[in-house]
């Protein structure tokens, strides 16, 4: 039984190249799995913070030959502390694993653009910053997230108040082969020897993306959409990189080759 009917389970944006995505959204229940994980890791964190300081504050007192730091001060680092640990856990994993934390990674949810783009920092530090505003109201200093997720269940999206002000999504990767384990971490060199396609350097970072993102997941759609897909993609390709239709008429072949190209030359 479907306990979220309030949130759509599929959404598809049309890219600036004029090529379509499809992505499942995440739910409500993934999405809450990911953030208990994640405030365990940031418990754990905090206890590092706590013993760090202390040991911070003996050396500062003995450095100066103070006895004792005062509470003020104790309290004042503590605070800061906390909040870059609160804010700074979001904004780090988010920007570093491109739209992933470790409870994000655990289940499989990524953080994106709505035109279905990694996320930049700044995207990353603004919808994370708005977590203030999420976790309201307070109950004797802890936050409730009330308004956040009554922002989140009422819009179809699935968004909190951060993603409105960040404009992004939070959608769940699929599963196809397990090539994404498998396949490119142990890519057989063969496979693209002797194969050279040209300007593969004009790719930018958005444009991988959407390569990356249909290498993954072709094998999730039905073939006549994989087909009509990988000709949209290939097509951009084709006239972005002065690729001949002649010498490359298969469309998923040159899509494959030109990822395998790409993984290839960064090792």
């Amino acid at each position: 039984m479907n306990t979220e009917p309030h949130i759509e389970s599929h959404l598809i944006v049309e890219t600036p190249e004029n090529i379509f995505l499809e992505f499942e959204l995440a739910g409500l229940g993934s999405r809450f799995l990911a953030y208990l994980i994640d405030t365990a890791m940031q418990a754990i964190f905090f206890i590092i913070l706590v013993y760090v300081l202390a040991i911070a504050f003996a050396f500062i007192g003995g450095l100066l030959h103070i006895e004792e730091i005062s509470d003020g001060w104790r309290n004042a680092l503590l605070a800061i502390g906390i909040f870059l640990l609160y804010e700074g856990y979001f904004i780090f994993f988010e920007t570093v694993w491109r739209g992933q934390t470790i409870g994000k990674k655990i289940l499989r949810l990524r953080v994106v653009k709505d035109e279905g783009y990694p996320i930049t920092f700044m995207d990353a530090a603004i919808r994370n910053l708005m977590r203030i505003a999420d976790a309201l109201p307070t109950w004797f200093y802890f936050p409730s997230y009330g308004l956040g997720s009554a922002v989140l269940i009422g819009n179809p999206q699935g968004k909190r108040l951060g993603d409105f002000a960040a404009g992004t999504l939070v959608i769940k990767e699929r599963t196809t082969t397990g090539f994404e384990n498998f396949g490119l971490l142990h890519l057989n060199p063969e496979m693209v020897r002797g194969i050279t396609l040209p300007n593969l350097n004009r790719i930018n970072d958005d444009e991988y993306f959407v390569l990356r993102s249909f290498f993954y997941r072709k094998n999730a759609f039905e073939p006549m959409r994989r087909m009509a897909l990988a000709k949209t993609i290939a097509a951009h390709f084709r006239t972005k990189l002065n690729i001949s239709q002649d010498a490359w008429p298969n469309d998923i072949r040159l899509l494959d080759t030109m990822m395998l190209l790409i993984e290839e030359k960064k090792r």
